[in-house]
């Protein structure tokens, strides 16, 4: 998610839309992205106990089917004896296969509706051609809302709705098949139960995930704002230095090229004696803003360095591209017409700005960054409101933006 945009929605939003308020029925995250960033950060774990479930639901399909076999040693019809156990087993197996090929929350929330539907109504048939067995059914409902509440990887919502079904489907299809034998009194005692289960179960997985959220909603909002900057409202130095490792990797691993520019504002000490520091801290503010939108891509990052410096991370761009965004910037802020009254070159505000590139991600990305800013110092040596080209391993190139 883009700092920039967060930030803006931190600072305009209401109180209950704040990324650490947690809806109190459904445990969700006010906050639809925040939300987002809640499920994809608990997604790997939330697969890895969906397919522990599962894995247990076949060990116990596999014990079936060895009891099973072991009962047709002993005389009983084999095909007959291994159908019900094997089938119930190849059914655990295909949800593995397919939740190992998940790689969404909402996927996977998905199979494992599916997965929960087939193996409940595979449960109840195969009770139907038991009745011997259906006295197992209090417990099997009980285990099977405990781990709708308690254990599956699903939003509350839905572990909520698949709970109530099962609860208001199985007494019906109970009663259906003991309606002549069971007491009116023992219906009673069943739903009296099964209305217990669920609030305990609803109380309790609410609280687990509402917690789980606002912890969560609590360590992003802080992690955001130590990587925006106070001042300007963009990515902070910090973000900036975390997404040029990550982007290096990256980049490197598809042989993707990557640039970086260095933007510093040119005679900026002599606004800020002119103007004033409250007018100069105004005009940073105004600056980051120009940039910002003039980057345009949402895999591009802006953000403040230091001072009256600022850098502009292009995945994926190389050199003729890192042009591009360095003239824009440029004719952006020369359209914006910001008065510096103190600058030699003119009555507007100017940018120098170098352009480095990596197409050889190897070594480290610090090669990169010290690039840029050595291209950067050209560009301010060589008069300013221009860019200055580079290339890691090249002889750097100079050309003047046109203004």
């Amino acid at each position: 998610m883009d700092t920039r945009v967060l930030s803006a929605s931190l600072r305009a939003a209401p109180q209950h839309l704040q990324p650490v308020a947690v809806t109190p029925l459904t445990a969700q995250l006010a906050d639809p992205d925040i939300e987002r960033a809640y499920r994809q950060h608990r997604f790997v774990g939330d697969r890895r106990r969906a397919l522990l479930l599962v894995a247990l639901v076949a060990l116990v399909s596999t014990l079936n089917v060895l009891g099973d076999a072991f009962a047709a040693m002993q005389g009983a019809p084999l095909m007959a004896a291994l159908a019900r156990p094997l089938a119930t087993s190849l059914v655990p197996l295909a949800v593995i296969l397919l939740i190992m090929r998940v790689r969404t929350p909402s996927m996977l929330e998905l199979v494992m509706v599916g997965a929960t539907l087939i193996g409940a109504g595979g449960r109840m048939t195969m009770l139907s051609f038991h009745p011997e067995m259906i006295e197992l059914w209090p417990a099997w409902m009980a285990a099977s809302l405990f781990i709708f509440y308690l254990y599956m990887p699903v939003r509350l919502a839905v572990s909520l709705a698949m709970a109530v079904a099962l609860s208001v489907i199985a007494p019906v299809w109970w009663w259906q098949l003991q309606h002549p034998d069971i007491p009116i009194g023992e219906v009673l005692r069943g739903i009296t139960w099964l209305l217990l289960i669920n609030a305990i179960g609803y109380a309790a997985a609410n609280s687990l995930q509402r917690s789980l959220r606002a912890q969560f909603a609590q360590q992003y909002a802080l992690e955001q704002l130590l990587s925006t900057d106070a001042l300007t409202g963009i990515a902070s130095r910090r973000r900036f230095d975390t997404a040029l490792e990550r982007e290096w990797r990256r980049c490197a691993r598809a042989r993707a090229p990557l640039s970086l520019l260095m933007i510093d504002v040119d005679h900026f000490k002599a606004y800020n004696d002119r103007c004033g520091h409250q007018q100069g801290d105004e005009c940073l503010r105004r600056v980051a803003t120009l940039l910002s939108e003039a980057v345009g891509r949402p895999g591009d990052l802006v953000a403040r360095f230091g001072g009256e410096e600022f850098v502009c991370l292009l995945p994926e761009v190389g050199q003729a591209g890192a042009r591009a965004v360095a003239t824009r910037l440029i004719a952006t802020l020369h359209r914006a017409a910001i008065a510096h009254p103190a600058s030699p070159l003119g009555p507007r505000l100017t940018v120098s700005i170098g352009v480095a590139t990596a197409t050889e991600l190897s070594g480290e990305p610090t090669a990169l960054f010290a690039l840029a800013d050595q291209l950067m110092y050209a560009a301010k040596n060589a008069g300013r409101n221009q860019y200055v080209l580079g290339e890691l391993g090249e002889r750097p190139r100079q050309a003047r933006a046109a203004a």
